[in-house]
């Protein structure tokens, strides 16, 4: 599948969520890319909406092969199971799944947040050992974590994209967000509320909880890779320019606010093999 640049991060205008005459809409219809992000994005946006009872549709790519994309990562079938209206097919062939998918799924348990883990290391621990080893941690808890901090679903999913030398993976929910979530630590708004969170802030008092992101932001850097991090009206963008330099951060603001917290990460791999049918 075509792609676009490896680091750029996601366009997230595409995930806002606007009324009209038959209730709520997402619309991915003139999304050009589709990523990891925006299939997360669009789950957890559906599952807060299912939540309250309010009626949503989900209007899918035009493009046949982000179509053909959003349906093998199953997309429909998670809507689907949410009860959410949408026009995407969701028939693939089993011989075209892979080791290099993990397809949308619910973080249901820690078993769910471990398979985004695995992938991620499968794919880099070649390149840098200890790096993978890290990652494996930081990921694992990022995604068992987003959840039990949002007090809502949340969805992972991820791509590896052995053209482009990189690992792009995402997690999502449609929680309070982090401005609320980290009010008690004083976040003063969507902006400052991201650096806390990037900062290993936790709304618990427990020390070693938070550090997720952290180890994510810090190991994809050391990867050659960048964290693009979203929640309400604002987002931020960890990188560094090469490996061991020093993480950059770039904010953002967002023109449509994300209810929820998005997390996508981009990571550098080098000599990525096959990949393997799933049987």
């Amino acid at each position: 599948m075509a792609t676009r640049s490896p680091l750029r991060p996601p366009a997230m205008g595409h995930l806002a969520c606007v009324r009209d005459g038959r209730g709520h809409v997402v619309d991915l219809s003139g999304c050009r890319w589709v990523d990891p992000a925006h299939l997360v994005g669009v789950a957890a946006v559906a599952a807060r909406h299912a939540g309250a009872g309010t009626r949503l549709r989900v209007v899918g790519p035009s493009q046949p092969e982000q179509r053909r994309y959003a349906a093998r990562m199953h997309l429909g079938r998670v809507l689907d199971d949410l009860g959410v209206a949408h026009d995407l097919v969701d028939v693939v062939p089993e011989l075209e799944r892979t080791q290099d998918l993990l397809e949308v799924r619910r973080v249901v348990s820690e078993a769910d947040a471990v398979a985004l883990a695995r992938l991620v290391h499968a794919r880099t621990a070649t390149g840098d050992p200890v790096a993978a080893e890290a990652l494996f941690t930081g990921v694992a808890e990022l995604a068992a974590n987003v959840a039990d901090h949002a007090r809502a679903e949340g969805y992972v999913a991820a791509q590896v994209l052995p053209a482009a030398g990189c690992v792009r993976f995402a997690v999502a929910d449609g929680g309070l967000g982090l401005r609320r979530t980290l009010a008690v630590r004083g976040a003063r708004g969507s902006r400052h509320a991201l650096h806390l969170a990037l900062d290993g802030t936790s709304r618990l008092d427990d020390p070693t909880r938070g550090m997720g992101l952290v180890t994510v932001a810090q190991e994809v850097g050391r990867l050659r890779g960048s964290l693009f991090l979203a929640s309400g009206t604002a987002a931020v963008r960890s990188s560094s320019g090469r490996p061991g330099a020093r993480l950059v951060r770039a904010d953002s603001a967002l023109r449509s606010p994300f209810a929820g917290t998005l997390v996508e990460a981009v990571v550098g791999v080098r000599g990525v093999p096959p990949a393997e049918r799933v049987p």
